[in-house]
């Protein structure tokens, strides 16, 4: 049997086969944009940069499912393919499980690090757009003191955080010595916005949600208001149905593809159905830009303030 083989022999799901083609569609994307880059002038630049975040934005919510959910079985191979996605998202993503799923998901709205309260500007299209440059520093500071904390553990997840650091920084290095200006515009940029993006999507799922009660942030004790799902096809396609996220944090481990019909039986019947949106787009629209207001829980905020 040969490598490819076994690699994906040991696929726990092969829902998980989309997953790994929208991580190679990022490379293969990169490949045509960089050779073409010299012949597409300022329209074609900015149409392939536009592209380019939506698809890191992509693999930044497979980033979030692999750090829930194995993808494959046997362990090496599954710190194999974890360094090769540190590569393709640009960031280690060992980082993410002491912001996310030991922070997030046990004190969701909580005073937690993406408390979307702490947003407190009247105009709200800035409640989104300063959402990512201020919870930052909070991340950066969970980070650091997981990888302290493994360091001297000299634990398994401390070398293959190495290992994810030196492929993704690696990887940048790499390009930014071939031509660091077309390597910010068609690698860096990108990964800001998938970041920045994956990070602001809290303020479309939890803010001005229900809290959850503290020690019953999972299982079916869980308030199933405490998220807002969207639940268009187009959005859960891209995204490995990043969209159901109640049901998500309800059952935190579960395969993503079974999202879907577990929203159907757990959270549709229960939750408040203004809670359930079939546009994402619709909704940070009309939330954020145009008309913008406040939503009542906010506007509710800012009279207590004054």
């Amino acid at each position: 049997m040969d490598v490819s083989s076994t690699f994906l022999s040991s696929m726990r799901n092969p829902a998980d086969l989309r997953t790994l083609g929208i991580c190679l569609t990022k490379w293969l994307l990169l490949a045509v944009v960089w050779t073409l880059y010299p012949y597409l002038g300022w329209f074609g630049c900015t149409m392939a940069l536009v592209l380019q975040c939506l698809v890191c934005f992509y693999v930044m919510t497979m980033v979030h499912n692999a750090m829930h959910c194995d993808v494959f079985k046997h362990p090496t191979v599954e710190a194999v393919w974890r360094v090769m996605l540190s590569a393709t998202a640009g960031v280690p993503v060992e980082a993410y499980r002491p912001t996310h799923n030991l922070n997030h998901h046990v004190y969701t709205q909580h005073g937690d690090h993406l408390d979307t309260a702490q947003m407190k500007y009247k105009w709200h299209f800035l409640n989104l757009v300063l959402f990512f440059p201020s919870v930052f520093p909070s991340i950066q500071k969970l980070e650091s003191a997981y990888v302290a904390k493994e360091f001297r553990k000299l634990s398994r997840t401390f070398f293959l955080f190495i290992a994810q650091v030196l492929a993704c920084h690696g990887t940048t290095a790499l390009l930014l010595y071939f031509n660091w200006k077309r390597t910010l515009v068609v690698w860096i940029l990108p990964y800001i916005f998938g970041a920045d993006a994956i990070v602001t999507m809290n303020m479309l799922q939890h803010d001005g949600t229900e809290v959850i009660a503290l020690g019953e942030h999972k299982g079916p004790s869980m308030n199933v208001n405490s998220a807002r799902n969207f639940t268009g096809p187009l959005i859960n396609w891209l995204t490995c149905n990043n969209g159901y996220h109640a049901i998500h944090h309800m059952y935190s481990n579960m395969h993503w593809s079974q999202y879907p019909e577990m929203h159907a039986k757990h959270i549709a019947p229960y939750n408040d159905p203004s809670l359930n949106e079939q546009c994402i787009v619709r909704f940070l629209f009309r939330t954020y830009f145009w008309p913008g207001t406040l939503p009542p829980h906010r506007a509710q905020e800012q009279a207590k303030a004054k």
